[in-house]
């Protein structure tokens, strides 16, 4: 694996990660609300495009997550 493609996943794991504390949020501001779906945005541009030229992540979460989970996440009521 090149240097490049260490330096992407890593970056892409921390996106996930963090659009995952936020999914996992019972209540939500408007702003984090915002954050979440620019993280959807950029992990599904990311899969998409790693998904047509076959490139293979070692994280294996990585590698099978879908984005669209994170706008089905549920939330009670959304904070001021």
């Amino acid at each position: 694996m090149s240097a490049e493609s260490v330096v992407l996943e890593e970056v892409l794991r921390r996106a996930l990660d963090d659009a995952l504390d936020i999914a996992r949020k019972e209540v939500r501001s408007e702003r984090e609300e915002g954050e979440l779906f620019a993280y959807f945005s950029l992990l599904d541009w990311a899969k998409q495009q790693a998904d047509g030229l076959d490139v293979r992540f070692a994280d294996q979460e990585l590698q099978a997550f879908d984005p669209y989970q994170l706008l089905a996440a549920p939330t009670t009521r959304r904070a001021a």
